[in-house]
Parts: structure tokens; sequence; C-alpha cells
């Protein structure tokens, strides 16, 4: 049997009839032959909790897109058009429309990767800029939580008079899932919004929040979300071939809960006796830039690995480790006890402690091969993986190290990015 993962650089793996292999992945919707546009289209036109954009604007008003960069695979530029469309129908002026790329804590994105993200012409025609988290002139205290947490955010939100989130929705390993307010904070908020948040999260069980929409991080972002002004979302839900396969739009919490219900349908998937497994093969996609967003497919495995398998993570990581913040290959995955103090002290971030954990809860009971043509051996060592250059490879030491058992199971997961197993 010959498996294929996504990526072109890297080889596809073959298992031997002897193997007791089974696959699973994000759910393939082929009933859906609509475009994303035409998706979108119908959406704007049905929206949840809310009024049409096209009815809750003015002529004058000043309108403010954020939209999800480039770790995220949203296609906006697919559809983009039919939100601007809308927007434009009651008189509103193209001058009056700007769009603000939420970073969060990522490095900024290049004028290339907005015309890939957006399209030509989207970046030709209208203001497009980075959220400028570092950078005090371009943030705004939005006022205090009863919790008294300051909401500082991007100020562009305070200067719009009507202001629209565009992103996608699935399974998120801090958040439960992506979307929603969840452009707001930590999308265009500081670095400590950014780290508080992550960090608040990795003080729960995985699996009481990956794929679960209401829990205290969401709880959260609605909060500010709602504090700040934020009017409107419009968010996509993809399939796994990362195919526009549904659209919400509307109220940023009511049309984000359907929205969810509408994600975990396609992106849960039950996993049956996933203890009797020795072997787990997981791929990051499509979140494949550098290990940074990939460690999503580790927060994944962690939820159904037992104890004495062995993890296999495939990933092009065409940026390595993570570019904006080098301490993670500094550090290395670890775990809570050993990350919190050094969060403590202030030697690191939280926001970069939580990625640590996020690798180390699973890596220190679990052993996991790398196999990666964007990480060194070296640097994969040093994050606390075995490193292999192939999966064939990776797949044979496994099967070496599990020689005893009478019939070795081995299972996958596609999509590893944003898969939510569930243990049948």
């Amino acid at each position: 049997m010959l498996y294929n993962f996504p990526y072109k650089n890297v080889q596809d793996i073959r298992l031997s009839d002897d193997l007791d292999v089974t696959i699973y992945h994000v759910k393939e919707l082929s009933d859906v032959d609509e475009s994303a546009e035409e998706i979108v289209k119908s959406c704007l036109n049905n929206p949840f909790g809310a009024k049409r954009i096209s009815e809750s604007l003015n002529p004058d008003d000043k309108v403010l897109l954020i939209v999800d960069d480039i770790s995220r695979p949203t296609p906006i530029a697919e559809f983009i058009s039919v939100i601007l469309d809308e927007i434009h129908s009651c008189g509103v002026k193209r001058e009056n429309v700007e769009f603000l790329i939420a970073l969060g804590t990522h490095r900024f994105m290049t004028p290339r990767e907005m015309e890939q993200k957006l399209g030509n012409n989207i970046c030709n025609q209208y203001i497009v800029k980075n959220h400028e988290w570092n950078n005090p002139d371009e943030l705004h205290n939005y006022g205090t939580l009863n919790d008294g947490t300051e909401v500082v955010l991007n100020k562009a939100i305070a200067e719009s008079d009507f202001v629209i989130g565009v992103g996608s929705i699935a399974p998120h390993p801090a958040a439960g899932f992506s979307g929603g307010g969840k452009i707001i904070v930590p999308g265009v908020g500081t670095d400590k919004a950014a780290g508080n948040f992550h960090w608040e999260s990795i003080m729960y069980p995985q699996k009481d929040v990956l794929g679960v929409r209401d829990n205290p991080m969401r709880e959260n972002i609605d909060k500010i979300a709602n504090m700040s002004g934020f009017d409107y979302i419009v968010n996509v839900i993809m399939d796994g071939k990362n195919r526009v396969v549904k659209a919400v739009c509307g109220d940023p919490i009511e049309a984000h809960k359907i929205g969810c219900e509408i994600s975990l349908e396609i992106f849960g998937v039950k996993i049956k006796d996933p203890d009797k497994a020795d072997i787990f093969i997981i791929d990051t996609h499509p979140l494949d830039q550098e290990l940074w967003q990939g460690v999503k497919a580790l927060c994944a495995l962690e939820c159904i690995i037992p104890d004495n398998a062995i993890g296999i993570i495939v990933s092009p990581l065409p940026e390595g480790i993570c570019q904006s913040h080098p301490e993670v290959l500094e550090n290395g995955f670890m775990s809570f006890d050993e990350v919190k103090p050094l969060v403590d002290s202030g030697q690191i971030s939280k926001i970069v402690g939580h990625n640590l954990v996020q690798g180390g809860r699973l890596l220190q009971h679990t052993t996991c091969y790398l196999v990666s043509p964007g990480v060194s051996k070296r640097q994969a060592n040093q994050m606390g993986f075995d490193y292999y250059k192939d999966p064939q490879t990776a797949l044979e030491s496994a099967i070496r190290e599990k020689k005893d058992k009478e019939r070795i199971r081995v299972i996958i997961l596609g999509m590893g990015g944003e898969i939510a197993p569930i243990v049948d």
C-alpha cells in the first residue's frame, strides 16, 4: 500500500501488507459544486444574528476588513470580491475601505504574499496594512474587562465605523476553533494579549479545548472583541481538500457558533481504539509554513496517542522552526514544569512558553520522529525529536522498535494541522 503526503518535496510511504493500517482524514464533501465566490455570496444574503452588510452601512462609513495572514489556508482571493461588492452596493467609496492583516505576533507579510492572499487587484486598489503588534503608535486602549484585563488592540478598529473579520473556522488547540473574534485577539492585539491567551490554554487538557467551541479562552475572546466594537464576520469552512464548502456571516458570536458546528462535522474524526495502536503518522497540513504553526498537529496527536507508541510527524516546514521567535529553537519543546520558571522569570514570553509546552506535553511521554526537508537534524534533535530524512526510513525505524508485536498497528492522520481526533 502506498500512502501519499500532500507535499511535492516529501516522499510517499509504502506500508507492507503485514501491517494493520488505518487511515483517517478530514471529510471531503463531494456533493459541493459551487465556487467559493458563490458560497460566500449566498451566505451574505442570509446572515446570522445581524442584518446584511449592505443594510448595516451608510455611504460615508469607513469600513475595516481584518483578514487572516499567510499562515492560514483561507483562500480569501477567491471570494473577497463579493464581500467588496456588498460593501460598495450601498454607496461606500473605495477610499473608505481598508484591509488590516491579523498577524498576531507573526512576521510581516511581504507585498508579494499580500497579493497571493488577497489578489493583485485588491492590493492595487485598496490600502492593505500589516498589524504592527509591537508599535505603540499603532495601538489603542479600548477599556478594561471586569477581571482587570486591559484591551489594547490596533487603533484602526477605533478609527472605523464598521469592522468585518474575514477568515475560516477549523479546530484550534488554544481557542477550540479558529475564526470569529479570534481575528481580533490575538489577531490584532499585543504580544502580551497573545501570550496571556495562549498561556491560559495550556492550563487545560488538550482534549478539553481542541474542537470545543465554548471554553474559557473563547469566552475572553468574545468579551474583548465585543468591547472593541467588532461588528461582523464572514468565515468560510473548508473540507479535506482545502476547498471552501460552507460559509457563515453575521454576528461574531452567533454566526461563529453555527460555523463551529459545521466545522466539527467536517474536521471531527472518530478514531477507533487509538490506545491499541503502535505507530502514528501525521502531517501538519495545511499549517506547513513553520513548526510554530505545525505544532498544532502535535496537539491533535496528544489527544489520542498512548505513551508506548511512536509518533512520526511529516511536514515540509520551509521556514524552519519559527522565524519570529528564535527562542523556540534555543529552548526546544519542554514540559510545563520546565517552562513555567522561565516564563515567571521573564526569560521567555508567555506565547513562546505556550508553544514549547504544546509540543513538550506530547514529547515528554511519547517518542516522536520528525521528517522535514526544512529542518536540520540538529534542529530537530534540539526540539526533542529523533530526525529522519524521509518517511519511509522513519517508518522502518519505528517498525524495528515494535518488532516484538505480533502485528503492528499503524494509524495515519491526514490534515493533521486542523483535524480534531475523537476517541471512538
